[in-house]
């Protein structure tokens, strides 16, 4: 390694260099001119104050317009954020960033009081803490309707624990709702936790308690300081390509953090169906074998008549968010050992805004300038194709490891304003300690591992960050050339182990990015067997590129980019892209496309394609389809009453609160209807369509429209099915 770049390494290592056991769980601002900082020190906790001097970045023409500055520093270099100013107070650093916001004047600044003193003081949280450590409360609501300005819109039940033991519960036929209310806010008080977490905690439970506790005159004192918990302005929270609407929480000395949200990142590959509590946990193989399970329209009728199983059911409820919150959150909490900002933030912040935080800090501890944001420009997004259409099998799928940041290391691509190095060596840093957290992953078993596992996670998702960083427009040292080039360069690898594989026999499927799926020239090859063909093709990619095995899978089903289904060795179903996963879709047509799918990738073992369409029209006729198979479920927007569909849905559940999730279906006069309402009375027309319409999906795999008509024939209400199925074939109906 270069002298030059060694010392870099050795200068950003440095910025690390926070003192190894601070154990500190929060910090909040206390009165005006100091800060809070709680430390959790042999199972207790500490309470210390400290000055605080809130700050801004400017321009040093700025800096002379602001007042009330009680120091000024000159910050090295010529980048046009120079100047560092302090304020004695919060008040007038507020006055400030108003006026500088309000103006459109360009500033660096944290809005956060933690987020400036984690900043500039090289402490971080958590310093010396495992995840396991954290005290986490985890806490559920029981009502009798979802309207909490309703007045049968009561709680009934408050079920909690504490990292998913010692359940504890709080009963409406004990209590009344202002005894529930207060009495969780006793335990809370109470257990002390670092952490809340709910399921979906944001856009209900919280909400819900705290207008329910307005109508007792009641506040939900949660914080350390015994201070309400506080409710945000709307943002929204982006998982991937997702991006949900949300009120954030706010609970002084304590973070919240909602597995909502959480599973959503966790499931970076997309395989969950549905984020809810109960199918998320069906879905990941957690279900316990006693877990009781009451459907949402049937809670008044269990609070009524089946009181212990909604109990059972309650308490299950906290016991599956901790599960949730075990495997996704401790991503969140090594972040947040390395990023200037609070456990909530980095639950909830964009992967850019980490990467701002890391180099603006490595820059204002060295007194160095700080850069504005490049001007946006567009450029190339990366490789992807689909080589052949229909279903095949065997499939492996070979992976490019993080292909982006291989080729900013391996090519030295770095933005053009990092004067200082550090970028890089920082990007190099994440990763040999990503690969050694891997490597004692594998070498370590339970608690260990799990710890191991958590880090590498989060280091994956830090170091994934840096090549969107370049393109993003709201970051300091954004590059959009250094993008392009980093993007074309990932054509070229991606492009090679192509030609790789195919040179080696191999049938080339779909190539998405840094991936890609083919089958092997063997039917008959072995997991061994492509790990060795993967491994020689690492070796012909080039000094920095790893190439991986990604998966193998008995069959798959390519129909376009990106939509594809994948038939595992277990015999699960896997469905990838919005043509095939839509969670908006009915149930009926999501669980249609999953046995299409089937019966196109195991022809031999399943009913025929033709013949589970007739059956499910079949079944549709006859109204045999429950309720909850034929309903869709919507969410109340500002801008529902904007909308065609908006504004029938509003007439079927009345004034339902934005952001709240209703199930209704459609009458056959094409009205919508709560799904408690149910009469068999649904529009068989319109599910007939929409089964024809989601048959169409699959229209690629057939060369000729007969073909297709054949096996998914227009039904109507006068369709006489058992002709339909008597009709005769059509020879070579599809393309495989």
């Amino acid at each position: 390694m270069h002298t030059a770049q060694s010392e870099t390494i050795n200068r950003f290592q440095s910025t690390f260099d926070v003192q190894p056991d601070s154990r500190i769980v929060a910090i909040e601002l206390a009165g005006d001119d100091e800060v809070r900082i709680y430390r959790r020190l042999q199972g207790r906790i500490t309470e210390e104050r400290a000055t605080f001097q809130p700050w801004l970045v400017v321009p040093s023409s700025v800096a002379r317009r602001l007042g009330s500055v009680v120091d000024e520093i000159r910050l090295n270099g010529d980048a046009r954020l120079n100047t560092l100013v302090k304020f004695q107070r919060w008040s007038r650093w507020r006055d400030a960033f108003r006026r500088i916001r309000d103006q459109e004047l360009p500033a660096l600044a944290f809005p956060s009081p933690a987020e400036q003193y984690l900043t500039l003081s090289r402490e971080l949280l958590f310093g010396g803490l495992e995840f396991d450590d954290l005290v986490r409360a985890q806490i559920d609501i029981e009502t009798l309707g979802l309207d909490p300005r309703a007045p049968d819109g009561r709680i009934v039940l408050v079920t909690a624990a504490v990292n998913g033991q010692e359940p504890f519960l709080l009963r409406g036929d004990e209590l009344d709702e202002a005894g529930l209310i207060s009495g969780l806010s006793e335990w809370i008080q109470r257990v002390d936790p670092d952490v809340i977490e709910g399921h979906n905690v944001f856009n209900f439970d919280i909400p819900f308690l705290v207008e329910r506790g307005r109508r007792h005159g009641l506040q939900l004192q949660w914080g350390r300081d015994g201070s309400a918990v506080r409710i945000g302005s709307a943002q929204r929270f982006k998982a991937g390509a997702r991006s949900i609407p949300y009120d954030p929480v706010y609970v002084y000395g304590r973070h919240v953090v909602d597995t909502y949200q959480q599973i959503q990142r966790y499931d970076a590959a997309g395989l969950l169906a549905s984020y809810g509590l109960k199918a998320a946990i069906d879905a990941l193989g957690l279900t316990r074998d006693d877990r009781a399970f009451v459907a949402g329209d049937e809670i008044g009728y269990a609070w009524e008549h089946d009181r212990e199983r909604l109990v059972k059911y309650a308490i299950d409820d906290v016991l599956d968010t901790n599960v949730l919150s075990e495997l996704a959150l401790p991503t969140e909490f090594y972040q947040a050992q390395l990023l200037p900002r609070g456990l909530q933030s980095v639950a909830t912040g964009g992967p850019g805004e980490k990467i701002n935080d890391l180099l603006t800090r490595a820059y204002l501890l060295r007194r160095e300038s700080i850069p504005l944001p490049d001007e946006p420009r567009p450029y190339p997004g990366g490789f992807t194709a689909v080589r052949a259409v229909g279903s095949f099998g065997p499939i492996v799928k070979a992976d490019v490891e993080s292909l982006y940041p291989a080729i900013m290391l391996r090519d030295r691509i770095a933005p053009a304003s990092d004067h200082l190095g550090v970028f890089l060596p920082m990007l190099a840093v994440l990763t040999e300690r990503r690969l050694e957290a891997k490597r004692n992953a594998q070498l370590t078993e339970r608690h260990a591992q799990a710890r191991w596992h958590g880090i590498q996670l989060s280091l994956k998702v830090l170091i994934n960050s840096f090549y969107g960083y370049l393109g993003y427009s709201r970051a300091y040292f954004s590059d959009f050339n250094a993008a392009e080039r980093v993007t074309l360069a990932g054509h070229q690898v991606i492009q090679q182990v192509e030609r790789e594989l195919e040179q080696r026999g191999a049938r080339i499927i779909e190539i998405d990015t840094d991936g890609v799926y083919f089958q092997p020239a063997s039917s008959s090859s072995t997991f061994d067997d492509e790990q060795c063909l993967i491994d020689e093709i690492s070796l012909a990619t080039g000094d920095g590129i790893r190439l991986a095995h990604d998966g193998r899978w008995r069959a798959m089903l390519s129909l376009r980019l990106k939509n594809y289904a994948l038939l595992g060795y277990d015999d699960r179903i896997t469905l990838k892209g919005s043509g095939l996963r839509n969670r908006r879709e009915e149930p009926l047509l999501r669980r249609f496309i999953q046995d299409l799918s089937r019966s196109f990738l195991a022809p031999d073992d399943e009913p025929a394609v033709r013949e589970r369409y007739l059956t499910y029209a079949e079944q549709i006729l006859a109204s045999a389809w429950p309720p909850e198979d034929i309903a869709r479920t919507e969410t109340v927007s500002e801008a529902s009453r904007n909308t065609e569909l908006g504004r029938r849905l509003i007439a079927a559940v009345g004034q339902a609160r934005v952001g709240e999730r209703v199930t209704v279906y459609q009458r056959a006069d094409s009205s919508f209807a709560p799904i408690e309402d149910y009469a068999h009375d649904e529009d068989r027309v319109y599910l007939l369509r929409r089964l024809r319409d989601t048959a169409e999906r699959f229209r690629v795999l057939y060369d000729e429209d007969t073909a297709f008509e054949y096996e998914f024939p227009i039904v109507s209400l006068a369709t006489d099915l058992a002709q339909l199925r008597a009709s005769a074939p059509v020879s070579q109906p599809r393309l495989f």
